[in-house]
Parts: C-alpha cells; sequence; structure tokens
C-alpha cells in the first residue's frame, strides 16, 4: 500500500484519505481530561470511535483510567497495542468468544458485563477452568432498549448471582444512554439523561442493599458525560467521539469539543451540469448519520453514488483534479473503512497511523 512521506502537503495527499487534525485531538483530548479533574469524575474513552491504539495510550497519559471497548477484537487489538486496561462494553457469549477473553485475560486487566444469569455461569466456568477470576459489570438497560436487565430489584439480583459465582468479582454496574447522545438541544438532553441516570443510580442502590459494593458506576457518551458524569454515585464514564466529533455531534449543542476528521476526495469528473465526482463513496465515507457527510466548503452538499464515488453539489463548483475535505456524519464506523489515519499539522503530514481495529467486528 503507498503511503505518502512524511512533510507532505495535505491538498497533494492521495484520496481517498481519512486525515485527522492534530492539534485539534490534542486539545480535545486535554479538554475531557481537565473537565475529569475538576469533576472528579473518571473517564475510560471508547476505542470505537479510533480504533487505534496509540491514541488510546494518548487518553491514558491524559489520565484516563482505562479503555472501553465494543468487541473483543477491539480489545484484543488495544492489548496487543499496550493499552493494559480495557472493559469490553457488549455481552460475550459462546465457547470461541470466551476462550479468546481467557486468553486476553491472562495479559491484561479485563473488565466484562452480563445482563443474564446464564452468561455470568458461563464465564464463571470458563474463568474457573483457566484458575483466573474476571471482573464482571452488571449491564443495566436505562432507556437505550438494547442490552442490559431492567432497573432496580432484577439488577440486583444478577449482581448478587456475579457476586456468589466463583472465578468471578462483581466489579459494579454499566447503564449506557445512547439514545441519548445525539438529541441536539442541552435542555432535553439533561432532562432526559436525569432520567437514566435515575434508573441507574436506583440499580446502584438496590444492589448495595444487598450488601454488595458497587466499585464501578460507569455509563454516558460524548453527548451526555457532562451530565450524567456529575451525578453523584457514577463513577465514570465512556466518552469517545470527542477527540475529533463528526458532522452529527457537531450539531449537538453545548458541547465543548471541536471537529477534527475528515475525509479527503478529489474531484474526478465533471461531465454532468451542475455535478462535480468525487472518488469517496461507500466504502470510503459512512452514510449514515442525521443528513450524511458535510463538505467543508460553503455552499457545496455531498451524495453518495456508489461504492466509489459521490456527488458535490452547489455554487462554484470545484475543478476537476481539486481536492474537497468532507466532515463524515459518523466517525465511528468511517474509521472502520480505513487502514490508516493521516495526522496532519499546519497543512502538512506528520504521522501514519495504523487503524489496528479497523474490521474488528467479533
Amino acid at each position: 500500500m503507498y503511503l505518502p512521506p512524511i512533510g507532505t502537503r495535505i491538498e497533494e495527499l492521495d484520496t481517498p484519505a481519512l486525515v485527522v487534525d492534530a492539534a485539534v485531538l490534542e486539545q480535545n483530548i486535554a479538554r475531557m481530561a481537565e473537565w475529569s479533574r475538576r469533576t472528579g469524575c473518571a473517564v475510560r474513552p471508547h476505542a470505537k470511535a479510533h480504533k487505534t491504539p496509540l491514541i488510546a495510550r494518548k487518553q491514558l497519559e491524559a489520565g484516563a483510567i482505562g479503555i472501553s471497548c465494543a468487541k473483543l477484537g477491539e480489545a484484543e487489538a488495544m492489548v496487543a497495542g499496550g493499552v493494559p486496561s480495557v472493559l469490553i462494553t457488549s455481552e460475550l457469549t459462546g465457547a470461541a468468544k470466551l476462550s479468546r477473553l481467557i486468553a486476553l485475560a491472562r495479559h491484561a486487566d479485563v473488565l466484562v458485563v452480563v445482563d443474564e444469569a446464564a452468561n455470568a455461569r458461563e464465564l464463571s466456568r470458563a474463568a474457573t477452568a483457566a484458575g483466573l477470576r474476571l471482573g464482571v459489570l452488571v449491564e443495566v438497560n436505562v432507556g437505550q432498549d438494547r442490552c442490559g436487565v431492567p432497573p432496580g430489584g432484577p439488577a440486583a439480583d444478577l449482581a448478587a448471582t456475579v457476586a456468589g459465582l466463583p472465578g468471578l468479582r462483581f466489579a459494579g454496574l454499566q447503564g449506557y444512554e445512547g439514545n441519548l447522545q445525539h438529541v441536539r438541544t442541552v435542555e432535553e438532553r439533561q432532562a432526559r439523561c436525569l432520567v437514566s441516570m435515575a434508573q441507574l443510580l436506583e440499580s446502584r442502590r438496590a444492589v448495595e442493599a444487598r450488601g454488595l459494593s458497587v466499585g464501578i458506576c460507569t455509563t454516558g457518551g460524548t453527548g451526555t458525560h457532562d451530565i450524567a458524569g456529575e451525578q453523584e454515585g457514577v463513577t465514570e464514564v465512556q466518552p469517545g467521539s470527542y477527540i475529533w466529533m463528526d458532522a452529527d455531534y457537531l450539531q449537538v449543542q453545548g458541547l465543548p469539543y471541536q471537529g477534527g476528521l475528515t475525509v479527503l476526495t478529489t474531484v474526478i469528473s465533471r461531465q454532468r451540469p451542475g455535478a462535480a465526482i468525487v472518488d469517496a463513496g461507500q466504502k470510503a465515507i459512512s452514510q449514515d448519520g442525521h443528513g450524511g457527510p458535510q463538505v467543508k466548503h460553503a455552499g457545496l452538499s455531498y451524495a453518495p453514488m456508489g461504492d466509489e464515488h459521490g456527488k458535490l453539489a452547489g455554487n462554484e463548483l470545484p475543478s476537476l483534479g481539486d481536492v474537497v475535505q468532507l466532515v463524515p456524519s459518523h466517525c465511528d464506523t468511517t474509521v472502520n473503512l480505513h487502514d490508516h489515519l493521516h495526522v496532519v499539522r499546519d497543512g502538512r503530514l506528520e504521522a501514519i497511523w495504523r487503524v489496528e481495529g479497523r474490521g474488528k467486528v467479533t
């Protein structure tokens, strides 16, 4: 694979290219770290936004207490890249997954989540057979209606089950209000987040009433971390996209983080009136999210035109060979399309980082 030399000007990069503004990345990481120090709420950033161990290590150096991973494959990539502590935020079940989990747990501090007693017993058997003790969080459904045991008594029942199983250590609770991350207004987002936090903290009280200690109470993403993380009883948050945001998150009011991720694309055809065809299609930039990718050029819009092509429309269309920057509507899924991040500072290539977690969907 062709990789451009360090020092290449951004407009001379081969396209499509995933580009990171180094200064924005550093500023966003520092800003989240400052919030954590000010509030006393720990940050366990989510690697699904970057899938890159080098960035995870920068977050840890800034004060993060560990890294969250959506998938076991992401966690394996993080640990192989030097990350010592990972929380896998999705349930793991089945012999293949548990075999890999046990292997990973021999080399790093690994936390997992459960929302069913049967899964807890499965984890217990695997850990006991390996002579390990796994830290386990009970996942609580706080409104997303995806995974998670109902709040309150059911969460406490499952916590008691986990605490009583050999090979497991009940570590606390997870409750993710992912359905609220992109609520646009501060007022609505706060009101709805407080409802979710009430359910999570009700669960914490129910667990503690059983005589169990809740060492970890983890929740929140980029959109709600500042609301959830300031609730008494919440110990940590799991923001991911804050490091560079995306076109969707940049429309969410009240967030202090800047946009620093773009897909660079080149105009390859001007054969149709009112349209400029570029070389970034569905294989280069995610098409999900509210409104799709945005063009960093006033008066232009982008629409997908298949796997390898996109169309720019608007006034003053760029010419053949011109390079344009697109802001992804969803950073997580766009990063997963690329092998490398092209890190740019002051308009020139400073580094190329491999996206080690790309395609780690198992």
